[in-house]
């Protein structure tokens, strides 16, 4: 009897093993129609890319600049976002670069915030990439 226990015990264990494991593969196809579907809303990979860049740089480059700028840039990034579709494989090196660059700046500073001279690099450079499209 005692083993006809052990046996019906890992049987429990073995389909509460396959239960999660069906349940991870099937967030993670989820997951995956998901992100396609984002990319293809934006314009394939290229352009939900580069608006994922310009939301994280907004949101960092944002808050450093004084109140009175802050709608203009806010105004770049948005042109920035909407041109999405058209950018080039250099385009969007040149974002990432822009990005890299302010996040370096971010983690420099002791208070984990850009200055707002380098908010306004990384606005300027977005307006670049803007201003080819």
């Amino acid at each position: 009897m005692a083993e006809g226990q052990k046996k019906s015990v890992w049987m429990y264990v073995g389909i509460g093993c396959a239960s999660l494991l069906l349940l991870v593969i099937a967030t993670c196809v989820g997951v995956g129609i998901y992100a396609k579907k984002k990319m293809e809303q934006a314009g394939g990979p290229q352009a939900f890319a580069s608006q994922m860049i310009t939301m994280g740089g907004g949101f960092i480059a944002l808050p450093a600049l004084p109140e009175a700028e802050r709608a203009e840039a806010k105004k770049v990034l948005d042109e920035l976002q909407a041109k999405a579709k058209n950018y080039t494989k250099d385009d969007l090196r040149d974002l990432g670069k822009a990005m890299e660059r302010l996040s370096a700046a971010q983690k420099a500073n002791a208070d984990r915030k850009p200055t707002a001279e380098e908010a306004r690099e990384f606005i300027a450079d977005c307006k670049k990439i803007s201003d080819r499209h």
